[in-house]
This record gives structure tokens, sequence and C-alpha cells, in this order.
């Protein structure tokens, strides 16, 4: 009898090409845990009729949903591709190659769907059209960098389930011949400073750790009579935006030393920012066209130990073409995030 282990867990995914229909996994992503569930909504009859035990249950709607966290990794598509670039496209919805490296740009609709398959040994755990509705990304000195993404999938099926795609052996299968490098904070170049003119050397900050978030703002799982192009009253139907995109970041830098973000704060300036991490001929560079401080930066004192101040800032969608704020390849970037990769990736997912 088999033995679920963490240690031999894996992830594979591939994209599909209509919601609610599985396809075969070809690519691994390295994780850290997972929490994706199927949750079935059980309706219990609660009718009098003179007995005092307890009717039954029937089963009803079922949500698929939960969090996917790992490591950041220098994408390899040596043998079986492995890496994390799948997620920056299933997040933010657009992708395209130049030359060198792999653009992931925002787009209005999120319509790529993903089967997720995850290998717990006694079976295989098969998410059919999982879709991203969040992305996290973080670090702090001296670790990795990490990523965090909320799915909503249609339904979760499990090996000897009717329907099921992917065997345990086609997610074994995926055995990439190279190991990824992680990305970490060390890597890390954090600039930001007003739009008149390009970020510089100048413009460079001493941070500690930052997180960047992305909300999609998709749709909960939500159940409808069968229809056309709906044939499950019991599954969801496709998440749509059900909101405005936010997307936001959070520095923390190790000492006090200026008042800057604090008169960016009482001025409204409109800023940009970019966070570029660089390995070798390798990098993954997250532009933020126009942002600003928001909230309360604090510098507060805690005790006798050097004082941290804490910024926050929310971007803002740029109507327009912005000067400054370009891919390497001089294509322009659009509405308020975009991000730039090189990596072992030959084209972008």
């Amino acid at each position: 009898m088999s033995t679920g282990q963490g240690i031999a867990a894996r992830c594979a995914i591939g994209k599909e090409t209509s919601f609610g229909t599985a396809v075969a996994v070809d690519e691994v992503v390295p994780f850290s845990s997972e929490s994706i569930n199927r949750a079935i909504q059980q309706l219990e009859s609660q009718y009098l009729d003179g007995n005092v035990g307890r009717k039954g249950l029937k089963n009803s709607v079922v949500s698929v949903t939960g969090a996917l966290e790992g490591e950041l990794v220098w994408d390899d598509d040596t043998g079986d591709p492995i890496g994390c670039e799948n997620i920056l496209r299933g997040a933010l919805g657009s992708s395209s190659t130049s030359t060198d490296d792999n653009q992931y740009k925002t787009a209005s609709a999120i319509d790529d769907v993903y089967t997720m398959c995850f290998n717990k040994q006694v079976s295989n755990w098969e998410i059919v059209s999982a879709k991203h509705n969040t992305l996290t990304l973080s670090g702090a000195a001296g670790e990795k960098v990490m990523f965090s993404t909320d799915i909503i999938g249609y339904n979760l099926l499990r090996t000897g389930d009717a329907g099921i795609t992917n065997a345990v052996a086609a997610v074994t299968a995926l055995s990439n011949t190279d190991q990824p490098e992680n990305i970490v904070f060390d890597d890390l170049v954090f600039r930001v400073g007003t739009q008149a003119d390009a970020l510089a050397t100048g413009d460079r900050y001493k941070i500690d750790s930052f997180e960047l978030s992305i909300n999609n703002n998709l749709s909960e799982p939500q159940f409808s009579s069968i229809a056309s192009g709906h044939t499950s009253s019991l599954l969801t139907l496709e998440p749509k935006r059900n909101g405005q995109r936010e997307t936001n970041l959070s520095i923390s830098l190790p000492r006090y030393e200026s008042d800057q973000f604090f008169s960016w704060l009482n001025s409204g300036t409109a800023l940009m920012a970019d966070l570029k991490f660089t390995s070798g001929s390798y990098y993954f560079h997250i532009f933020l066209l126009n942002i600003r401080v928001v909230g309360d930066p604090t510098a507060s004192i805690g005790g006798t130990e050097l004082i941290k101040p804490e910024i926050n800032f929310m971007a803002l969608r740029l109507a327009g073409a912005h000067a400054y704020m370009k891919f390497s390849d001089d294509d322009l970037i659009s509405d308020e995030i975009g991000i730039e990769t090189a990596s072992g990736r030959a084209s972008a997912v």
C-alpha cells in the first residue's frame, strides 16, 4: 500500500484550450506546499416528521479552491520544462517573446486555464481548469524569493474517478534533467523615483524586504442550472473578473535615513519603480509604471534598536505610453505592471 509523502510530491501543469476540459500535463512547477481541495456542500434534511433522529445528507455544489506556494526559480526548458513562468502568465494574463527575453503583461481578462496535477503517491489529484486569482512575490535579506498564488478551479478528480485525464505515471514521467536555481534576495536592486526622468543609480534604495501582490478579483465559485456551455449544475461557472485588478507593493528599509517617502506621500507624487534580480546572464525584472505612496508610512521607535521604516505603494493604471519604462527591446509596457525574464526558457509560456 502506498503512503503519501510530501518529499515525493510533484506538481505538474498543462495549459488548457477550453474551460472545463483537462489536458495532459507537460511541465513541472517546483513548489513547497499546497492546500487546494474540493469542498462538497452537503444539504441536511431538516423536515419535521415526528422522529428525533437526523434525516440524512445529499451532496450539492462543489468548490475547488486553495493556495500553491513555493520558491521562485529561474526557469529551465532543458529536457522537460520546469519553472515558475507559467504562474506569471496565469496571473497577469498575457505574454510575448523578444529576441533574448520573455515578457509577461497584464490583460483585461484572465482567460488562461490550467490542468494542475499533484502526485500524492496514493493517487494523482487533478485540478481541472485552475485559474490564478492572486499572485504574491516576496523576499527578505538573506533569503530566497517566494511565490504564493490562490487558485480557483472547476473540478478536482483523483485516481480512479471517472473522467480523470492524467495518471500518476504521466506526472512522474516528467523527469527534468536539470535542477533550476533559486532567485534570491541577494540578486535584487530596487529603484524608485519620480516620472520626470529615467530611473538611475541615484534612485537605488536599501530595502531589506518586499512584498508585491496582484489581485485579479475573480468571482468566487458560482453555480447555475444546466445551460448551453455549462453542463453541470454542481460545478462552478468560469470565474471572471468581479472587480478592479489590485496591485500593491510593500517594502521595509533596514534603517531610517531619509524623509523622502514621507515627502512623496505629502505631495501625492506620481512615482515609478523597478525590482531587478540578476544572476549571471539571467534576470527577472519587475516594472511598476505608476505608483503612489499610500496609507501611513511608519518609522516607529520600538526600543533601543535602529528605526526601520515601512512603506506601502498602490500601483495605478497608466494611460498611454511611458517614455522611461520599457522592456529591453523598447516594447512598451501598458497598465501598471510588467515582468521581463531572461532564463533557461527559450520562449514565453
